[in-house]
């Protein structure tokens, strides 16, 4: 399950996702080293990118299970939108297909927790996309693989069902990125393919599916091996003119101040030796997932920079995917937002209300267990009065392009005193880093000053 160390030494679980199903048929610069893999005029393109869906079969969660006791225990330490991640998957698959984008890319976590029968009705979705003449590419993330949490809710019970061995992966999803890859890493499930002359995906997988026990691992790490075949394939691109789109689970640089610190898990292992190859390869764009924040951060070294965009979840609220289109000379990003799914909310709510209050209300709930256990032991009333502060900063992280009002701030100064480190914790959330996270356009050619 997912989890967050968001103080240190505490730990606090964060949103991760999943749910019920709605199929998808039923809706209609400069000269620099970096620079020389994209001497060649940039392609017209349209990208869509979706991550973290985390959709669960229907099928394993039954007979009243969303307000059975296991399930709400999961939710209780783990919120997410478990129960509509099938009508928001085909929401958002029906919007992507009507924005006809020439590529859909997913970062990972396709599943709840790498339950088999999701896997198998997520790939029947995605050719129903692919069949449209939209080519799609996938790459693991944490909860996709060996997971051992892959369960079925029925009832006030979960049980075991079957997860899926990385060989099941590259079998189940043969049709988007694995089948017609013109280079594979002996070492990962890492890709390259060739969608449109000169044009390279690469799919980058840094899971650390291989080390799960009880519990899936978290953190990321790509692989020396995997590394030096990554190094070799950017060697070639540059050297043949070929534009590389490049996507991974975990971050591959920080996006707030001290996030692996703070948050071990959410970028990859040694993030800054790993951005610097490569950018030293020549790589601008990585599509991220993972942490559930739509926002965009670089890391620069010298005049070039590698741009990690990362897409928030689509079962944690505002539900974003992104639509990217290129030109000749500049990535122009934009953020769409899932408002409405095909199910019946109570009267007064609709799917952005209940979502929110949601998220809000769960993360209030971890939020005050956290400040009143160690090493905190903040009393009761002054938790339930400082955990919301920590709900709105993560909340706004989310959403990404985070700004916080002269009140908010107030709040934020006073939970600093009670605890220098709470403090500095809520700088950091609302402290956006650059560039800007929801609507955005890179120069792919313009000279770092």
């Amino acid at each position: 399950m997912k989890t967050m160390n968001v103080f240190v030494f505490l730990s606090l679980v964060i949103l991760a996702v999943c749910c019920t199903k709605d199929p998808f048929m039923n809706q209609t610069d400069q000269q620099s080293d970096q620079e020389n893999s994209l001497k060649s005029a940039l392609p017209h393109l349209k990208i869509a990118v979706m991550s973290d869906i985390h959709f669960l079969d229907p099928t394993l969660l039954t007979n009243g299970a969303a307000t059975g006791a296991a399930f709400q225990t999961y939710l209780n330490y783990d919120p997410k939108l478990i129960q509509f991640s099938g009508p928001i998957l085909s929401e958002a698959l029906a919007e992507i297909v009507a924005a006809k984008p020439d590529l859909l890319l997913i970062p990972g976590d396709l599943t709840k927790d790498g339950e088999k029968v999701s896997h198998e009705t997520m790939a029947i979705l995605l050719k129903q996309v692919s069949d449209l003449g939209i080519k799609v590419f996938v790459i693991p993330g944490n909860h996709d693989i060996n997971n051992p949490e892959a369960v079925a809710y029925n009832g006030n019970d979960a049980t075991p069902v079957p997860s899926i061995s990385a060989d099941d992966f590259a079998n189940i999803y043969s049709g988007f990125g694995y089948q017609d890859a013109i280079s594979r890493d002996v070492n990962s499930l890492s890709y390259i393919c060739e969608p449109f002359n000169k044009v390279w995906i690469l799919g980058i997988d840094d899971c650390k599916y291989y080390m799960n026990g009880s519990l899936a691992t978290v953190s990321g790490l790509i692989k020396e091996g995997t590394m030096n075949w990554i190094q070799d394939r950017l060697a070639e691109a540059k050297k043949k003119n070929i534009t590389v789109f490049a996507m991974m689970h975990h971050g591959i640089v920080e996006h707030y101040s001290g996030q692996q610190t703070l948050d071990p898990g959410y970028v990859t292992d040694n993030w800054q030796m790993k951005a610097d190859a490569l950018i030293d390869a020549g790589l601008r764009v990585m599509f991220t997932g993972h942490y559930h924040a739509n926002d965009i951060t670089m890391r620069t070294k010298g005049n070039n920079a590698l741009f990690d965009i990362e897409t928030g979840s689509l079962v944690t609220p505002p539900s974003p995917f992104r639509i990217i289109s290129m030109d000749p000379n500049n990535m122009n990003i934009d953020t769409k937002h899932i408002t409405t799914i095909a199910v019946p909310f109570p009267p007064g709510l609709d799917f952005v209300t209940y979502s929110n209050l949601f998220i809000s209300g769960h993360l209030d709930g971890i939020f005050t267990y956290m400040l009143t256990n160690n090493p905190y032991n903040v009393p009761l009333a002054t938790a339930t009065t400082i955990a919301p502060l920590f709900r709105n900063a993560f909340m706004a992280h989310y959403a990404g392009d985070e700004h916080i009002t002269p009140e908010e701030k107030a709040k934020d100064d006073y939970a600093g005193l009670l605890s220098p480190q709470l403090g500095i914790i809520l700088h950091n959330l609302w402290t956006d880093l650059s560039p800007a996270d929801n609507q955005y356009t890179i120069d792919m050619r313009k000279k770092l000053k």
